[in-house]
C-alpha cells in the first residue's frame, strides 16, 4: 500500500502543477519522437516496468484478499504508471525542461558506454535510494513518536491551562442570614 499511496502522492503532487495557469501545449511530432527516444535511450520503459512490477506484488504481498483482483489490479497499474500510459506527458515534461538540441546531447550521452551504465543503474540506485530512506525513517520513528507524545501531552496541557484561566472566580460562599432572637446576646463561639 504504500507504494500506491507514494504514487499517488507523486500523482497528486504533479497534477497540482499543472495548473489552468500553465495551458497544455502540444508539441510538435518531431520533438516529441527526440524525446520518447531519449526516455528509451534512459531506460525509462524497463524502470517504469519494474516499479510497475514490484508496486504489484508488494500491493499483493500486503494485501492478500487483493489476489482474487490480480488482473483488474495490474490493469489498473498499466492504465496509469505504466510507461505507455504517461510516455506523452512525460515527453511534454522533457520538452518542457530541454530544447530539442539538448535532447540529441543526452541521447548521444546515453549512448555512450558510461551513459548506458547510468541508465541500466537508475532503477538499482532509485531502489537503493528508497530502501535506505525507508531504513532511515524507521530508525527514527520512535523518537519522531515520542517527540510527539510529548508535544500532545503539552498542548493538553496548555489547553486545560487556558480553559482555566478563562473560568470565573468561584463566588464566596453564601453566609447564613443570622435569625434575629437565636443565639442573640451569646458571644461568638466556634460551634
Amino acid at each position: 500500500m504504500k507504494i500506491v499511496s507514494i504514487a499517488a502522492a507523486f500523482t497528486l503532487a504533479t497534477v497540482a502543477g499543472f495548473s489552468a495557469e500553465n495551458p497544455v501545449r502540444q508539441p510538435r511530432l518531431e520533438d516529441r519522437m527526440l524525446a520518447y527516444a531519449l526516455l528509451e535511450a534512459e531506460g525509462t520503459p524497463q524502470m517504469m516496468e519494474q516499479t510497475l512490477k514490484t508496486s504489484l506484488e508488494a500491493q499483493l504481498k500486503a494485501a492478500p484478499e487483493l489476489l482474487a483482483y490480480r488482473q483488474a489490479f495490474e490493469m489498473y497499474l498499466r492504465n496509469t504508471i505504466s510507461f505507455e500510459a504517461q510516455k506523452e506527458e512525460l515527453a511534454r515534461i522533457y520538452l518542457e525542461v530541454y530544447a530539442p538540441d539538448e535532447i540529441r546531447e543526452l541521447i548521444r550521452f546515453y549512448q555512450t558506454p558510461i551513459g548506458r551504465k547510468k541508465a541500466a543503474a537508475g532503477s538499482r540506485i532509485a531502489t537503493a535510494a528508497a530502501q535506505v530512506t525507508q531504513k532511515k525513517m524507521q530508525e527514527y520513528l520512535p523518537v519522531f513518536q515520542q517527540q510527539l507524545e510529548q508535544m500532545q501531552k503539552e498542548e493538553l496541557r496548555r489547553k486545560a491551562e487556558l480553559l482555566q484561566s478563562r473560568l470565573p472566580e468561584p463566588a464566596p460562599a453564601p453566609q447564613q442570614p443570622a435569625v434575629p432572637g437565636k443565639d442573640a446576646g451569646k458571644p461568638n463561639e466556634e460551634k
